[in-house]
């Protein structure tokens, strides 16, 4: 009788083995599961850190190119100006000579006046005219020379 309790005993310790295999089995299929579904959300995961190092990449070399595109306008504002500063300092320059023109017409003008003023009575009677006006005459009608 000793034998069929060993065997009773055995089997029972195979079933509870068997048991023991399955709940393992079933436990290891939902690991299984779990590692499937981690897979896929790193799988997903590096996707979109892919997509996102791709777009701040594009991203990136598109702010670069408006960088460029600003600083191409700003060059060409600055030569923009300095053309019409170059432009500004010619037109100071020659309204500065016609300034100095002028201001010497009016010296030459104003002794011309004076001259013709302080002439003598005998001067007027024989029409007798200063040089400074002879010379105001040649200038103004320079054909009479």
């Amino acid at each position: 009788m000793v034998s069929i309790n060993e065997d009773d005993s055995n089997q029972k310790s195979k079933k509870d083995y068997d048991d023991i295999i399955e709940e393992l089995e079933m436990k290891l299929a939902k690991k299984q599961v779990i590692i499937q579904d981690l897979k896929e959300r790193i799988h997903d995961a590096n996707n979109r850190v892919s997509d996102m190092v791709e777009k701040n990449s594009s991203l990136e070399s598109r702010i670069n190119e408006y960088e460029l595109q600003d600083i191409a306008m700003k060059f060409g504002k600055f030569e923009e100006l300095k053309d019409k500063n170059k432009k500004l300092d010619h037109r100071v320059k020659v309204t500065k000579n016609h300034l100095d023109s002028a201001r010497e017409y009016l010296k030459f003008t104003d002794v011309v006046i004076m001259d013709m003023k302080n002439r003598g009575m005998l001067d007027r009677i024989l029409r007798r005219y200063p040089d400074s006006y002879q010379r105001y005459v040649n200038d103004l009608n320079p054909e009479y020379d």
